[in-house]
């Protein structure tokens, strides 16, 4: 056994003995539906689901026993298009990659290239978070388990404002600590995406190469790919040239209540790439899910071995409870995070999952390794303020194989929790609107430079009857006055991290004269939220 493994203490296993023996109380004896019978009606819900959230394309994969037991296509790749959506149709995976990423660690750990308790400063010294004894004692492991005590989703409005990864990282150390290192789980993207250049300085290879040699290719992964194909690295150049010249995903998201194609896509996904830029079909996630569950390997010997993809299922934080749709409580009592998975139950069987979701995708994966079945399911809309379709398409199939009595439309169920939340925002929006028809102020009142310490400094200028906002080399805005000091923009206007559901306000100070202060809630991370005047 790997020294890693062994180092692991002997607490964190007892839990999860305890959690599985109960549930495999709960479930011994528990019946399930044929897959026969359940295929027939889940079919039919999806296509019912799909047109009724105008999602534009999806694909499912289940597998059962070792084999590919149900692939299809629904709808198109572009909306308003007839190019339909088939198993070979990319998607882009966003942190369903997350998965994949600690597969690849686990697979290096395996051949003694790094450790799991590594130190991140061993391999990026300059990287530094606000707490010192943090930035110290952080290791590999903290990175890909959540836990490092920043606030969840940390600098990934810098993700979404189009910063790049150089810009990114000097600037984790202005984000304040919210819980106790390693005893808080909150969700992170940057962080697990400094895996990628960890695991490239532990081997001297690109991240592409590495992907490629040690995954794709030994579970015949042809349709998968990982970042952008104009990736500047000779290596993923090289890949290039043997991928289909078409091979692009494509994206959308709603925008006034409508659903809208994406034709740029979202760069942003590539930013930290080891966290969500890998790119697959129905076909080869099929494949993946196989691996997943039979622990495959190539000529008879094993992919990861069987210690550490134990490790990767181990709970490594106490308490990992994400959002409560994502994790409806009447079918999950407990949910823990591994190495790239959620750990949890589901109507009493076991199940490890992970899903994605930004600008323009979301994809969801699901292995109930005791059943011996999987499935995944991927959409070209998103990600999960937008619509959280593929989680409602996994919760149904689960209900209809364990055969849960409590039938839940849950497609339905979560479009109308999105529609209900929307509408109530909007039209708050609007009585606050009507409060104060016109500025509090002259507009020249408002217009100068503004600056934060974390997000640098913004300009706001007139032109005409209008305000426009201006940051870095980002497209300007028009912003539309609201309500006497606060102005509106659509946020996927200035980026396009941003969906179409992302609605902008910058609030400027009230007072005599010409505004000292405003907030813009997009903006909305670090120790100080406010922007000051610049003299």
């Amino acid at each position: 056994m790997n020294l890693d493994v062994k180092a692991f203490e002997m607490k964190r296993f007892f839990p999860v003995f305890c959690w599985v023996f109960v549930t495999i109380l709960s479930t011994s004896g528990r019946e399930r539906a044929p897959l026969s019978s359940v295929l027939p009606v889940f079919e039919t819900y999806v296509e019912n689901a799909r047109i009724a959230e105008n999602i534009p394309g999806v694909v499912v994969v289940i597998v059962k026993d070792g084999k590919i037991a149900y692939l299809k296509g629904f709808g198109v790749k572009v909306a308003g298009k007839n190019e339909p959506v088939d198993g070979h149709t990319p998607f882009a995976l966003a942190s369903v990659t997350k998965n994949f990423t600690n597969t690849l660690t686990a697979r290096l750990v395996d051949q003694g290239k790094l450790k799991w308790t590594d130190l991140v400063s061993t391999y990026l010294p300059d990287f530094k978070l606000s707490d010192s004894k943090v930035s110290q004692e952080l290791t590999i492991e903290d990175l890909l388990s959540h836990r490092s005590g920043l606030p969840g989703f940390s600098g990934d409005s810098l993700i979404e404002l189009g910063w790049s990864a150089s810009e990114i990282m000097p600037a984790m150390q202005k984000f304040p600590m919210e819980g106790d290192f390693r005893e808080t789980y909150n969700y992170q993207n940057i962080l697990v995406g400094l895996v990628g250049p960890i695991l490239e300085k532990a081997t001297g290879k690109p991240l592409a190469q590495l992907y490629q040699e040690e995954l794709f290719q030994p579970l015949g992964l042809k349709e998968t790919r990982f970042g952008q194909r104009a990736a500047p690295s000779f290596w993923q150049k090289l890949l290039n040239l043997f991928q289909k010249e078409d091979f692009q995903p494509t994206f959308h998201d709603t925008f006034e209540g409508k659903t809208r194609n994406l034709p740029k896509g979202n760069p942003a996904l590539f930013t930290f790439p080891a966290s969500s830029g890998i790119i697959s079909t129905g076909h080869d996630m099929g494949k993946w899910l196989i691996f997943q569950l039979t622990k495959a390997g190539v000529d008879g010997k094993p992919l990861v071995s069987e210690a550490n993809l134990k490790v990767m299922r181990t709970p490594h934080v106490d308490k990992a409870r994400p959002g409560r749709r994502q994790f409806p409580e009447n079918r999950i009592k407990e949910v823990q995070y591994g190495l790239g998975w959620f750990i949890h139950d589901y109507a009493g069987a076991s199940v490890l999952s992970h899903m994605g979701g930004m600008a323009g995708t979301r994809a969801v994966l699901y292995i109930l390794p005791e059943e011996n079945i999987g499935i995944a399911v991927l959409s070209n809309l998103g990600g999960m303020r937008v619509s959280l379709f593929p989680e409602a398409i996994c919760d149904k199939f689960l209900d209809l194989l364990l055969k849960v009595t409590d039938e839940q439309d849950w497609a339905k169920s979560f479009r109308e929790s999105t529609k209900s939340y929307y509408e109530k925002y909007e039209k708050q929006r609007r009585l606050d609107m009507l409060q104060n028809l016109a500025p509090s102020k002259d507009l020249d009142s408002y217009t100068g430079t503004y600056e934060n310490d974390l997000y640098g400094k913004v300009d706001i200028s007139r032109s005409g009857d209008s305000l426009i906002l201006s940051y870095k080399d980002r497209p300007q805005v028009t912003l539309s006055h609201w309500n006497g000091n606060t102005f509106h923009f659509n946020g996927s206007d200035l980026s396009s991290g941003f969906v179409g559901t992302d609605q902008g306000e910058i609030i400027f100070s009230a007072g005599r004269g010409k505004s000292d202060r405003m907030m813009i809630n997009l903006f909305r991370e670090g120790k100080d939220e406010l922007f000051h005047r610049v003299n």
